[in-house]
């Protein structure tokens, strides 16, 4: 028998109130590792390559290991911050309106600053982009009706949530209706590749994905024809659960909005320019979309 259980069967047989006895505290969690989850935007090895630096700040910072989370899917992200295996994640936004949505408790920490590329102009925000390979003088919308489309994951943002409402609103005809043929790539580099390679007509990506094809020398923009682009998007939030002890929480926001030596290799190799500080307001209009 537990001895809060011994206590309050004491407490009966002695007829005293059992309110008398003291509840203890809701506990916060401390969990060991830490772990952490990224949304598949690129090829999985090159992604946890990218971002070590960064695991290796929180080791640092938190005094603790942390783990990878491998995920497959926007949506397996979403799964595991629901179900309290994933502690700390970098999620699109629109998958961040999505946990919301069902009830997750998480905060937004922080955000890259974006470096502006040849496709995203603005280092404030990126776009969701329509494109088709130059070779196909396939040039505006008209003449993708019927064509094939390569979107990301269906959780995607700027690959597959806003494409949807684009293509409604400018044509009145939903994804499947337009399109004879639209494959998920799984990440916005093998949309790319897909286009590239011709297996697909067009593909709608994120502007910052290009923009790393074009720095990484895998794609030139004279290669391609931007159809359409969404209007400014904020960029992805790292996030954490609330459940978190405040003070590990604290110092996981350190590790992205205080001195950020450790990951300069990581934004570097990314091309960003540091992190931006973010709440839950700066994608109020994102998660309006999931209510």
């Amino acid at each position: 028998m537990s001895l809060l259980r011994h206590v309050f069967t004491l407490l009966v047989a002695l007829g005293l109130p059992v309110h008398a006895v003291a509840q203890p505290p809701h506990a916060c969690a401390d969990p060991r590792p830490l772990r952490l989850a990224l949304v598949p935007e690129k090829d999985p090895y090159r992604q946890t390559q990218q971002y070590r630096p960064l695991l290796k700040a929180l080791e640092h910072t938190t005094g603790r290991r942390v783990a990878w989370i491998p995920t497959t899917s926007y949506g397996a992200v979403i799964e595991g911050l629901l179900t309290g295996d994933i502690d700390v994640a970098q999620m699109g936004p629109a998958s961040y309106a999505v946990a919301m949505s069902r009830g997750a408790q998480l905060t937004p920490v922080a955000s890259f600053r974006l470096r502006p590329g040849p496709a995203t102009p603005d280092a404030s925000a990126y776009h969701s982009v329509l494109i088709s390979k130059r070779s196909t003088h396939l040039q505006n919308l008209s003449q993708l009706r019927g064509r094939t489309l390569s979107l990301t994951d269906p959780a995607s943002t700027s690959g597959a949530v806003l494409p949807r409402q684009a293509i409604q609103s400018l044509t009145g005809l939903s994804l499947e209706s337009y399109f004879s043929r639209i494959t998920f790539a799984g990440s916005h580099d093998r949309s790319l590749e897909a286009l590239r390679q011709g297996r697909v007509d067009a593909a709608f990506v994120s502007s910052t994905a290009i923009d790393e094809a074009v720095r990484r020398g895998t794609l030139r923009m004279d290669e391609i024809h931007v159809l359409w682009r969404s209007q400014p998007i904020p960029y992805d939030p790292f996030v954490i659960r609330l459940a978190l002890c405040p003070a590990l929480q604290e110092q996981i926001r350190r590790v992205f909005l205080g001195h950020t030596q450790r990951l300069q290799p990581m934004l570097q190799e990314l091309g960003m320019t540091g992190f931006v500080p973010v709440t839950a307001e700066n994608y109020r209009e994102i998660r309006q979309l999931y209510p």
